[in-house]
This record gives structure tokens, C-alpha cells and sequence, in this order.
């Protein structure tokens, strides 16, 4: 099977056979980007699509129509659920939570035992906190390290950032605009430690912490608790309900 991971700014690509995987790609949404995964894929010899993505209305149907085209109807695109790979989504509507954080949690359900946060740090950096009954908790949305305040309402532009619920939130949110956390003195590192230091308190006090994404080294350096860098954190989530 063939795995698309379709996030804000660059698409990864894994596949695998019997529980393995056989080859890799990546590339950023520039150019011909979709005719180079087209020229990937078409060596590849998998009759079955599934995929995780945010990306906007055009290049979406640009995705789509490639995908069509290789498997006919053999796709499928992966949404958050109320609950599904043993995890219970927090969100008040939970297929508003973005499908990228519930298919990591998913994954980092599958290595840790007991509760844990998940951090993935891509165009923005997201935050979940985890049971280890599977309960989500709920969580927190900041500009990626490198995304300018202008960017990150761009990723979001579905989003009123009028709305009250947005700023500097004490809590976990359970709604998009509760978990966008914009409203904070310092940058996004020192504000993200200090969530993770002040939500502790919602979790076993020796809870793990899993890092994806491509900071996650910047994070980790200065975290000031033990991580663990997961890079395929997502795949992992899709794997597991891809099996079910």
C-alpha cells in the first residue's frame, strides 16, 4: 500500500509491504509536484491509496485526480472520528480536530503505555494530551518555528481570528479556536515548555513526551524533559487503521 502524509507544506509519501516499508518520498508543494509523485508512484506496484491531508481546495483536486487516475477507487482519505485505533477524540465536534493530530495520536498510542503528549512540529507546532485509556485530553495550536503570525492565519484561513476563544488559553482546547494559542510574550519554544510544564498536571507525572515532525530537534533541545522523536508518528496511525 501506498501512504500519502499531505501536510501545509510538503507532502511525504511511504510504501510498504507485509508491515514494511520498501521506499520513501518527499517533496515540497512547488512546481510540478504532483507530475514528480506521479513519476514515484507509477514504479511502484500497490493497488490501494490511503491518505492523511490539510491541503486547500485546489490542491486537493489536483491530489485527487492524480490519485483517481492511478487507483480508481481504491483510496481512501483518512478524517477524524469521535473515537477509532483506540483513541477517544476530545474535540466538543470532533471532526473538526485536525486529521494530522488525530492519526499521530493514534500512532503514539501504539508505542507508549501510559499517558503521553504529542507534539508535532511542522508550519505550526500542535500539542495533545493523551491517556493512557486512550482519552483525549485536548490540546494547543502555535506558529511553527519558522511561520510568520501572517502565515500560520493563512494555514488557517477557515478560522475567525476575531473569535473570543482565541489567545492565550490556560486549559487544553477541545475546539480549534480554543487550542490556537497566538496571545503569548515570548516565542513559540518558551511558550510550548510552558505548556507542557503547566498541563502536567493532567497527566501521570511521568507521562511520555513524542515528537514528529521537522523541528522536532530544536524542540527536543529545549524541552527540558526526555522526548522521543518519531518522525513517522503519522504513518504509524494510519497503519494502524488501515489494518482495521
Amino acid at each position: 500500500m501506498i501512504l500519502l502524509d499531505c501536510g501545509n507544506s510538503s507532502l511525504k509519501a511511504q510504501f510498504r509491504t507485509s508491515g514494511r516499508v520498501r521506499a520513501s518520498y518527499a517533496c515540497a508543494y512547488s512546481g510540478d509536484w504532483s507530475e514528480r509523485l506521479q513519476r514515484w508512484m507509477s514504479g511502484l506496484d500497490s493497488t490501494h491509496c490511503y491518505q492523511s491531508s490539510v491541503l486547500d481546495a485546489e490542491r486537493q483536486a489536483r491530489l485527487d485526480a492524480l490519485l483517481a487516475e492511478n487507483f480508481a477507487e481504491a483510496v481512501t482519505r483518512f478524517r477524524s472520528e469521535a473515537r477509532a485505533g483506540g483513541v477517544i477524540n476530545g474535540y466538543e465536534r470532533p471532526a473538526q480536530l485536525g486529521v494530522d493530530r488525530w492519526l499521530a495520536m493514534i500512532g503514539a498510542s501504539q508505542l507508549v503505555s501510559g499517558d503521553c503528549i504529542v507534539i508535532d512540529a511542522g508550519s505550526a507546532i500542535t500539542l495533545d494530551l493523551l491517556r493512557a485509556d486512550g482519552r483525549h485530553l485536548g490540546g494547543a495550536i502555535l506558529p511553527g518555528l519558522n511561520t510568520s503570525l501572517q502565515r500560520f492565519r493563512k494555514i488557517f484561513s477557515h478560522i475567525d481570528f476575531d473569535d473570543p476563544r482565541i489567545g492565550r488559553c490556560d486549559q487544553p482546547g477541545c475546539s480549534t479556536e480554543a487550542a490556537i494559542q497566538i496571545d503569548y510574550p515570548r516565542d513559540s519554544i518558551e511558550r510550548l515548555r510552558e505548556l507542557v510544564n503547566d498541563w502536567m498536571c493532567h497527566l501521570d507525572p511521568n507521562a511520555s513526551l513524542v515528537l514528529a515532525g521537522g523541528d522536532a530537534p530544536r524542540l527536543q533541545s529545549r524541552l527540558e524533559r526526555p522526548c522521543r522523536i518519531v518522525p513517522d508518528l503519522v504513518f504509524l496511525g494510519m497503519c494502524k487503521l488501515a489494518e482495521q
